[in-house]
């Protein structure tokens, strides 16, 4: 069979897959009636009920599942084999059914029980404890093995029983579903706790070290997703910007099914083409005498502004005259999953959450005469493929530098062009509807929220979708003020010299905007961005940022829980110069700078002219001038893209950006 033939029937193959704070319950499941059960079936309970599940202390526990139609059923929670609570119930025409039973203290393990008839599943090491729900985009999802900050000590630290996580697996749909997909309940330990959600984890393990109660999360999570997608129909209907899209998607809920149905046959498609090693398995592409006469002559590095799409593959010879000892590879980029040949010899492989880095490989792999280089890159988030970066493509052959620019032979025409999958996850409501809708029943202490760089662009209607969004969620779980602690966006892109206009702040500021609502927190982390990455990774200082706050709302300890934040802006002369002095809340202890001089201030006239501002802090205040503005009236912090803003407090925790306009 030929390659063609066998890329054919991979296709066709994944078609056929892809084919086959009060305590009162919130929805009850048992009445939602959407179709007559006629056919007995077997006794189950939603998804998230599995061993090592973790209930919430002090709320009324909610249990639910499916059954054939008119069965009795008993569900009891038990210690030590003695019943401490137990309630019967019967399964509605439609064969859904739920129990409600009494709150109980932190504790365990405890064992639930569901009995019908002779029946009788057991879920067992149930807990009971504070559960948290934490969703967003990459940022919360991003793993702790990710290549985050000192992970392989955190795994190794892990040993953790009493934390527990579930993670939900990712769906969207047109409508709201009533179960999630996952794989059930981890217990922490260096064997799992690598794939948990960094920030969560940190989050987790100071709230579990301080509280001594089992901890547990939920991580609801998807990478490049909008705040939209997380928001009930119902809500984005009030929402402006949102409304004619919600609509659309609530009248016609049918086709959009059908739309994605569709769509993720493209999608499976697309991971089969990306993970496929056909193209190479002989390992004839990837040798010196392999015949690339046909292949297109492309200058390499590309620039962003001419990417390469579908799967490209590219080789280039190089020529040695002598045997190196030591050799170091640096693609400089490869975005964002490929693999690097030599001579035949895989030696580097690089996945999207990895970081192009500088590479040592075997220098026998190399030989005097000629060699090959051979990259395969593929780009599964929008197809636009880039390899190399100016000054850091290259080899390092013992003390001599070989640059891998300029001229190679590249084709995207050796495997199947990339399907045109589209960003269905985007639209409004559908996470909402499978990812958030089927947990509302099931109480929580409260939320972390890392979510906003997808946004950016759409940042002028952040503020009323994001209190939007938190709203709604209260609103589901029917908890008016259920803590809802977010992080705000971290400094990203490459910074400027002097004050700009910036989409990242105008999101930021929407962030704070939030605050006004009861019983939230924001965790700042302008301080640990990275000018090339979007993902930080240092998750450590995020959840330690959370879980302050945290521990203020929920736990209603005295704690420094917030950095500086602006209180009042007043103009004065000081020593003849007009100055601006800044008054703030949430000191702590007093106003910090790290470093030796105070930065990112920027004040601006009545011209609205932004320069950068010279700082000092004096006692509880800072003041700020410039030369070139003779009378300010602007004042802005930590208002950019990537911003070097230092100012903290004594339990250093950073300042909020702001910007204000005095008052005419």
């Amino acid at each position: 069979m030929n390659k063609i033939s066998l890329w054919a029937n991979i296709i066709f193959i994944g078609l056929l897959c892809s084919c086959t704070a009060d305590n009162k319950p919130k929805h009850d499941v048992s009445s939602i009636e959407k179709h007559e059960s006629t056919m007995p079936q077997k006794l189950k309970m939603a998804t998230i009920f599995t061993d090592h599940m973790v209930l919430q202390r002090h709320k009324t526990i909610v249990i639910w599942g499916q059954v054939s139609a008119g069965e009795n059923l008993t569900v009891s929670l038990l210690k030590e084999q003695q019943v401490i609570v137990s309630q019967q119930t019967q399964a509605a025409h439609s064969g859904q059914w739920q129990v409600s039973l009494p709150a109980q203290p932190a504790g365990g393990p405890f064992t639930i029980s569901v009995s019908q008839g002779d029946n009788t599943q057991l879920i067992k090491d149930v807990l009971i404890g504070d559960i948290w729900l934490a969703s967003g985009q990459s940022n919360m999802e991003w793993n702790l093995a990710g290549n985050t900050t000192n992970w392989q000590q955190e795994v190794a630290d892990s040993d953790f029983p009493n934390i527990r996580f579930l993670k939900v697996e990712k769906k969207y749909s047109a409508t709201a579903q009533n179960d999630v997909a996952s794989s059930g309940w981890k217990i922490a330990s260096p064997a799992t706790s690598g794939d948990f959600s960094a920030v969560a984890w940190h989050f987790a393990k100071r709230y579990h070290q301080h509280s001594g109660i089992p901890v547990a999360i939920i991580d609801s999570t998807w990478g490049g997703t909008p705040a939209e997608a997380w928001t009930s129909i119902n809500a984005l209907q009030t929402i402006n910007g949102y409304q004619t899209d919600a609509s659309d998607m609530l009248q016609n809920a049918q086709q959009w099914q059908q739309e994605f149905k569709h769509n993720d046959q493209l999608e499976q498609q697309k991971w089969q083409l990306v993970d496929s090693l056909l193209a190479y398995a002989d390992g004839k592409i990837l040798q010196i005498d392999f015949d690339d006469s046909q292949w297109s002559k492309t200058t390499l590095p590309t620039t962003a502004n001419s990417p390469l799409s579908h799967i490209v593959w590219a080789r280039k010879h190089f020529q040695l005259s002598t045997q190196p000892q030591s050799v170091k590879l640096d693609i400089g980029e490869l975005n964002q999953i490929g693999r690097v040949f030599i001579n035949g010899q895989q030696v580097y492989t690089e996945s999207w959450q990895d970081t192009t880095k500088e590479q040592e490989i075997p220098a026998e792999l190399l030989h005097p005469g000629d060699n090959i280089i051979v990259i395969r890159a593929v780009n599964s988030w929008d197809n636009k493929v880039l390899i190399g970066k100016k000054e850091d493509f290259y080899l390092q052959l013992d003390e001599n530098k070989l640059d891998l620019s300029g001229q190679w032979l590249v084709s995207n025409e050796v495997e199947p062009k990339m399907p045109d999958v589209k960003f269905y996850n985007w639209k409004p409501g559908v996470l909402f509807n499978a990812m958030i809708h089927p947990l509302i029943n099931y109480p929580i202490a409260g939320v972390i929220w890392y979510q906003g760089e997808n946004n950016v662009g759409t940042n002028a209607l952040y503020s009323e979708l994001f209190k939007g969004l938190i709203n709604d969620w209260r609103a589901q779980w029917q908890q008016p003020e259920l803590p809802f602690l977010f992080v705000q966006l971290a400094s990203y892109l490459q910074a400027k010299d002097q004050p700009v206009n910036s989409d990242w702040a105008l999101l930021r500021e929407a962030q704070t905007s939030a605050l006004t609502l009861p019983n939230t927190g924001m965790a700042v982390t302008i301080d640990i961005g990275n000018a090339d990455d979007i993902h930080p990774r240092n998750k450590a200082d995020v959840g330690e940022r959370l879980w302050r706050a945290a521990q203020h709302i929920v736990l209603q300890e005295d704690v420094s829980y917030s950095g500086p934040s602006i209180e009042k802006v007043e103009a004065k002369n000081l020593a003849g110069k007009n100055v601006l002095v800044l008054s703030y809340q949430h000191i702590d202890g007093g106003l910090t700078v790290a470093g030796d001089k105070l930065l990112g201030f920027a004040i601006a006239g009545s011209d609205g002219k932004f320069v950068n501002a010279d700082a000092k802090i004096e006692g509880d205040t800072v003041i700020v001038s410039a030369s070139k503005v003779k009378q300010p009236v602007s004042v802005r912090y930590a208002w950019a893209d990537n911003s070097p803003a230092n100012l903290y407090n004594a339990a250093h925790l950073p300042a909020i950006p702001f910007r204000l306009t005095l008052a005419n």
